[in-house]
């Protein structure tokens, strides 16, 4: 993999909401995903995720539901402080995959004395945290569409999927991927220029926002477009999204290339020429 084919897949990541529920995942795109999601590196070297693979309609269903259950309060604060409510919706409910990143906190005992004293908590979720993003960066270079779904760990959200999982104590949820093929193409969202977040050998002053200037792009960059009704349950899934009614999901792998090109990343290289051989 070159550096070029590195910056093409990270830029060809996005978060989808969007899922074509016609449209399938392969066991060994699952497969293929979750190998590179354990290699990820963790303090320690504690390797304290794990990852359960969830197909089933009727669990994923549930899984959703759990998630607009608890959005319930967080709508209802948002409208209450700001007088509206940013919030995605629940279109993950329809990618054929949930990955749910677990991690066991015992293996923080794998840490220096003194760190697992000053810092336990924070390598052991730094650690959790390397895993989605292998999995996004994985999906992405199969020609699939993930999302970030954060509210997995909330404390209703974890619980419940605790007991519909089966996940044991003390074993706690950190994540959960939706994978999929989208629903369409979705253009990148706008993002903060290079030169305006990085620095050279100190901080630059003159890049240094002020609080107008901070609460300006707060403002602008809230999640979604605002959800009119507190009761609504779904927020939009068009949103961001160039309609395109011929895009095939690259997880149909009859319509994959025998080769991956200078855009590709090696994860999907490497899983092509094993299927092919």
């Amino acid at each position: 993999m070159t550096i070029d084919d590195l910056r093409a897949l990270v830029e060809q990541r996005r978060s989808i909401r969007g899922y074509d529920e016609e449209r399938q995942v392969s066991d060994e795109m699952v497969r293929t995903i979750l190998d590179c999601a354990h290699w990820t590196p963790s303090g320690g070297n504690g390797q304290a995720g794990e990852f359960i693979a969830v197909r089933d309609g009727t669990t994923r269903q549930k899984i959703a539901d759990c998630y607009v259950k608890q959005m319930e309060p967080k709508r209802e604060m948002d409208f209450a402080v700001r007088g509206t409510a940013k919030m995605t919706g629940d279109g993950f409910r329809r990618a054929p995959v949930h990955i749910v990143v677990l991690g066991d906190p015992r293996v923080k005992e794998a840490y220096p004395i003194r760190t697992k004293l000053e810092k336990a908590e924070s390598h052991f979720i730094s650690g959790l945290a390397n895993a989605p993003l292998l999995i996004h960066l994985a999906a992405t270079s199969l020609g699939l569409a993930s999302q970030y779904v954060s509210d997995a760990n909330s404390p209703y959200m974890e619980t419940m999927l605790k007991v519909l999982l089966k996940i044991p104590e003390p074993l706690r949820i950190y994540h959960l991927v939706p994978i999929g093929c989208a629903k369409g193409n979705f253009v990148a969202p706008p993002r903060r220029t290079l030169e305006e977040i990085s620095h050279h050998e100190t901080y630059d002053m003159n890049k240094f926002r002020s609080d107008d200037q901070l609460a300006g792009f707060v403002k602008t960059r809230i999640l979604q477009e605002p959800m009119a009704d507190p009761a609504e349950s779904k927020a939009p899934e068009t949103i961001g999204r160039t309609e395109d009614p011929n895009a095939a999901c690259a997880g149909d792998l009859a319509k994959l290339p025998g080769r991956a090109t200078s855009t590709q990343s090696l994860f999907f290289a490497t899983v092509w020429d094993a299927m092919c051989q």
